[in-house]
């Protein structure tokens, strides 16, 4: 908890590169009066966390984003989440699925694996560069009496999903809550003031809080990156000798309904429903928004 005395020293936007941050960091850009309302200004930096698995779409919005921008959009990495999820490693080279896969057991007890992806390939290394950029030194207490924030771009329809910093030094807030935003209102700011042009949802591309209509979203928009998710659904039952199957009890899918990638949002097409829809589920908003 972030003393009252405490100065900020820095201010800080967590980019993830979906609707509600992108259209949050145009309007910081542009100096927004109903931000300046609330008390924010301009941040020091918009930090995106690169998993090393997004799809391409992502990297082009970043890309036309960083150029629309009047302050500095940086890309920070704590590793290969492809690479290290093929060897069922960490980031830190331990042996774990920090993926939330969908598990059955063989008596059909269904289960899901601990999400710990969010926290190692998205929350340390966004923490770990403003920390350093605020003038904390590793190894030694943050100074007394100095704190940074981190704007976070969750909107007031998801205010369920706000959360505090677990760091003294850093104070979360959320603008778009404050300014009373919803998602929707941003998908029709952005609408209005660049006509014609695709705002992406993020997520990785095998992320398995992905819900139907989004599937459907990276079949169509990028099937290069769809056909990828699918292979890497069915070599996660490939074979006991799998990696990953190895550290687990259950069968391990991408898609919630326990079931093949392909051929669950296949029926979806047929049937022309959204399923089911788990990323409501996702954390503090540095991943999915």
């Amino acid at each position: 908890m972030v003393v009252e005395t405490s100065t900020v020293v820095y201010r800080a936007l967590s980019l993830g590169a979906g609707v509600q941050s992108s259209v949050l960091a145009l309007l910081l850009s542009r100096s927004d009066p109903r931000l300046a309302e609330h008390g924010y200004p301009k941040p020091d930096i918009a930090v995106f966390a690169d998993t090393g698995w997004e799809p391409d779409y992502v990297y082009r919005h970043l890309d036309w984003l960083e150029q629309q921008l009047d302050y500095p959009l940086i890309r920070v990495s704590s590793g290969d989440l492809k690479t290290n999820l093929r060897k069922a490693r960490t980031v830190s080279g331990h042996r774990f699925v920090d993926v939330p896969l969908f598990t059955v057991n063989e008596d059909g007890k269904k289960g899901m694996l601990r999400r710990q992806c969010t926290s190692h390939y998205k929350v340390r290394p966004i923490y770990r560069r403003i920390r350093a950029l605020a003038g904390g030194q590793r190894g030694r207490p943050f100074p007394t009496g100095r704190h940074a924030e981190m704007w976070l771009g969750i909107s007031w329809d998801e205010v369920e999903r706000i959360k505090p910093s677990r760091e003294r030094w850093v104070e979360h807030r959320w603008p778009l809550v404050d300014m009373r935003m919803t998602r929707q209102d941003c998908v029709e700011w952005f609408a209005a003031e660049y006509p014609g042009r695709v705002l992406p949802r993020s997520a990785c591309v095998i992320c398995p809080y992905r819900s139907d209509e989004h599937w459907l979203e990276l079949k169509k928009s990028e099937p290069e990156s769809y056909d990828e998710a699918v292979r890497f659904d069915r070599w996660l039952r490939h074979s006991t000798k799998n990696p990953v199957r190895k550290l687990l009890n259950g069968r391990p899918y991408l898609h919630a309904a326990r079931r093949p990638l392909a051929s669950a949002i296949a029926e979806r097409e047929t049937q022309g429903q959204n399923g089911i829809n788990p990323f409501n589920e996702e954390c503090e908003g540095h991943c999915g928004v």
